[in-house]
C-alpha cells in the first residue's frame, strides 16, 4: 500500500505562466501537493538517481540529462559534485528557437552544433579542468538512444553496473548517421523508437554525437536511475 506520493514539477512549470494555479488545481482535485523545484534542485536530485544505478569512483564523470524542456549537466565522482548546472536548452525548445526543417540538412545540423557551441562556451573550461572519462546520459533523449542502439544490434545491452547499460560510441555514430536526416515521418516507423520523442530525437542526436566527438568520451554509459530515484533515495533516506 503506498502511504506517501511525492510530486514535482519541472521545466514545464517552472516557465508556465500558470503554474502556481496548475499546482492549486491539481491539490484541490487530486488532494496532491507538487513542489515546483528548481533547475539546480533537478540537477541534484538526478544526480543523486545516478549514484545509486552507477557505481562511480574516484574518477569524475559527465551525467547529462536531455528533457524537452530543460537540459541539466552535473560532473561529479563518488564523493563530490564538481559541476551542476540545469541549462533551458531542452530538444523542443531548440527545435522552436531554430526553426529547423524537416528532414534535417547539412545547413540545419551545423545550426544545431553552432548553437550549442555558443550555449556551452562555459562548459569547455570545466571539462578541461575536471577531465571526466566517461559521459552518462539518463532519462529523456538518451533513453530513447539506448533503446534504438540495442534494437539496431539486435540484442541487450550489457549491463554494467545496477542500473547502467553501456552503449557503443560506434553504435551511437551509426545510429546518428542513421536517423538525423530521416523525415519524422518515417522516423515514426523505426523499431524501438518512443513515439513521444519522434520529434525531437534527430536534434538530439546531433548533440550527443557532438558532445561525445568534442569531448572524446571513449566510454558511455545509459544510466536508468535519475530523478525520480533520487526523490526516491531522500525520502527513504528521511524514513531512516
Amino acid at each position: 500500500m503506498c502511504r506517501n506520493i511525492k510530486c514535482t514539477g519541472t521545466s514545464a512549470f517552472r516557465d508556465a505562466k500558470n503554474g502556481e494555479i496548475l499546482v492549486n488545481e491539481i491539490k484541490e482535485r487530486f488532494h496532491l501537493d507538487v513542489e515546483i523545484i528548481s533547475g539546480e534542485r533537478e540537477a541534484e536530485l538526478i544526480h543523486k538517481g545516478v549514484s545509486i544505478g552507477f557505481e562511480m569512483d574516484k574518477a569524475p564523470i559527465l551525467i547529462m540529462d536531455i528533457g524537452g524542456g530543460s537540459l541539466e549537466i552535473i560532473i561529479a565522482n563518488q564523493t563530490e559534485i564538481f559541476f551542476q548546472k540545469s541549462y533551458d536548452l531542452g530538444m523542443r525548445r531548440v527545435m522552436e528557437k531554430l526553426k529547423l526543417p524537416d528532414p534535417l540538412n547539412d545547413k540545419a545540423i551545423k545550426k544545431i552544433i553552432d548553437f550549442f557551441e555558443t550555449e556551452f562556451k562555459e562548459l569547455d573550461k570545466i571539462v578541461d579542468n575536471y577531465t571526466p572519462y566517461m559521459l552518462v546520459g539518463t532519462s529523456g533523449s538518451f533513453e530513447t538512444v539506448s533503446k534504438l542502439v540495442e534494437v539496431r544490434k539486435k540484442r541487450p545491452l550489457r549491463k554494467i553496473s545496477t542500473a547502467s547499460y553501456k552503449l557503443s560510441r560506434t553504435r551511437i555514430q551509426e545510429l546518428h548517421d542513421y536517423i538525423v536526416k530521416m523525415p519524422e515521418k518515417k522516423r515514426k516507423d523505426v523499431e524501438g523508437m518512443d513515439i513521444i520523442r519522434v520529434d525531437l530525437i534527430a536534434i538530439a542526436m546531433v548533440f550527443v554525437n557532438h558532445i561525445i566527438k568534442k569531448y572524446n568520451f571513449e566510454k558511455v554509459t545509459y544510466c536508468e536511475f535519475a530523478l525520480k530515484e533520487g526523490l526516491l533515495t531522500e525520502a527513504l533516506n528521511q524514513l531512516d
